[in-house]
């Protein structure tokens, strides 16, 4: 009796635990729905390219921000000697179909400029059973500042 008990309720937690996302490889045999994954998906997002002005001349300390369509600032950088910038592999970033890339001189010289990006992934690199990463995108985006 204590045994056919323990069964039973051994399968109706694990109902009910699936039911709020916890699993486990026994319940199935008790009849449990199967196990459902949760979450979101991601991807990958890198950023590069140059900031010039208006005679082709690199420019210094260019604030560059990565933000979505809704606003949200993803990443900030600042141009390099050479006017160059890279945000490196932002990895873990939402899945976006895509991205405003924002150029604009912190000491407001140069009018400030943006582009939306529509993002292309690379799911090469992926594996198969993860169904929640969306792969890969890399951008490359100058801009060329005008003087105010």
């Amino acid at each position: 009796m204590k045994a056919k008990f323990l069964t039973r309720f051994n399968a109706l937690m694990g109902l009910i635990l699936a039911l709020f996302g916890f699993g486990c490889a026994s319940c199935v045999k008790y009849g449990a729905p199967p196990l459902v994954k949760y979450g979101s998906p991601y991807s990958t997002l890198e950023a590069t390219g140059k900031v010039t002005d208006e005679d082709a001349k690199p420019i210094e300390n260019i604030r560059v921000r990565i933000k979505t369509k809704s606003g949200a600032e993803m990443h900030e950088i600042y141009t390099d000697a050479d006017g160059e910038y890279a945000t490196g592999t932002l990895g873990g970033s939402p899945y976006l179909d895509s991205i405003y890339i924002v150029a604009s001189d912190t000491a407001d010289i140069y009018a400030p400029d943006s582009v939306r990006v529509k993002l292309t992934y690379d799911k090469s690199g992926v594996d198969k059973d993860d169904s929640w990463n969306q792969g890969a995108a890399s951008i490359y985006q100058d801009f060329q500042l005008k003087k105010k």
